[in-house]
């Protein structure tokens, strides 16, 4: 039976190489933003018009869409026979991952050796502080030496940034810097979480330098605001980084945003900041960090936070290979008082997330 592939993006033309090399018959695209559009003389089609007997492959990273789940269960509704999930449609056509790996987008490389090395994995798998670190680290390192669905890291389903299983152990009201805030995702998990008892905040600071998401941002804050006045919100129209400056950015791509360095030209350029000097007066106990590889840079620039305050620590690990073992040895020379812990939220070894919490009440 012939396919459609859901999702004309890098992962969809990933799908559709394998299903020609295998001489699997495809018969077009389903992309809501493409619709009536044509790709590799293939149609694309939306979702009320596609051929409902065809099988689906919903080819949608997490970084586009992270509700893959509800476009399966959408597509259902809508009457589509056989819809194969991100998951089953990866487990279906493995060789998928080495042609993603041929894009070198995030932390794949198409050399292997490029996304490992062995004493600094040593060192890292040290540091962890429990097993199933220890174990989500191992799988990994085997999944980027192998890129096989058997070496594969499933996502935890866990609440990201506030996973159940990592012992945060507030003393007091949380103080929180959202770094890469996107359009608020995580303040409104957070809040929830506020809500239902779990957490208590006090106090949201979010930084988000691309203008359409910064509005909505904006918005979401203000009509959180609304439902939860003893929470103060902040939101900043800026990048982290190392220092105060004026640097180049790849603006519009939803969550994937991001700085560029070099010459500045002035229609793409957007204002950094360093949390040291913005923050240093805020008493802040936590910090997430997910800004599209400009991770480092920010760490950096919170030096004196992290080493006086020793805040908690949500620090995004995927976006470079090496982010994996250089952002922890880079925390660990700054404030060696944390345990660490590393947990997968999402598919592709997306939202690998590095926690740090400080050893004893903060």
């Amino acid at each position: 039976m012939n396919y459609l592939i859901y999702g004309a993006g890098h992962f969809g033309e990933c799908f559709h190489r394998i299903l020609v090399q295998q001489n699997t018959p495809v018969s077009g695209w389903i992309d809501q933003r493409l619709a009536n559009q044509m790709k590799f003389d293939l149609p694309i089609f939306d979702e009320q018009t596609a051929d409902r007997n065809m099988n689906v492959i919903i080819a949608v990273t997490p970084l586009v869409n992270s509700n893959r789940e509800q476009i399966k269960e959408r597509l259902i509704e809508l009457g589509y026979k056989n819809v194969l999930g991100f998951f089953e449609a990866v487990q279906k056509f493995p060789g998928v991952f080495s042609q993603y790996a041929q894009l070198e987008h995030l932390w794949m490389r198409k050399n292997h050796d490029e996304m490992l090395d062995n004493t600094s994995i040593q060192w890292l798998r040290a540091r962890l502080e429990d097993n199933k670190s220890k174990n989500i680290l191992d799988k990994l390192c085997a999944f980027r030496g192998s890129l096989s669905i058997d070496d594969y890291p499933e996502p935890d389903k866990k609440v990201e940034y506030y996973p159940d299983d990592i012992p945060f152990n507030f003393q007091s009201p949380i103080r929180f810097i959202d770094c890469g805030a996107y359009t608020g995702d995580t303040v409104e998990a957070f809040v929830e979480l506020h809500k239902k008892n779990i957490i208590s905040i006090e106090h949201i600071a979010s930084f988000e330098p691309d203008t359409i998401n910064f509005k909505v941002l904006t918005n979401t804050q203000r009509e959180l605001k609304k439902q939860n006045p003893e929470i103060s919100f902040q939101a900043f129209p800026s990048g982290v980084w190392k220092c105060v400056d004026l640097l180049n950015f790849n603006q519009g791509q939803t969550s994937s945003s991001n700085i560029i360095q070099g010459e500045v030209i002035n229609d793409s350029s957007v204002s950094v900041i360093d949390l040291d000097s913005t923050c240093q007066a805020m008493d802040i106990n936590y910090i997430k960090m997910d800004i599209e590889g400009a991770e480092l840079a920010a760490l950096e620039g919170a030096r004196n936070l992290i080493q006086t305050q020793q805040p908690a620590l949500a620090i995004c690990v995927y976006h470079k290979p090496k982010d994996l073992w250089e952002l922890p040895q880079f925390i660990d020379k700054l404030q060696p008082n944390y345990n660490m812990y590393l947990r997968v939220h999402e598919h592709l070894g997306l939202s690998t997330v590095l926690y740090c919490i400080p050893k004893g009440s903060h």
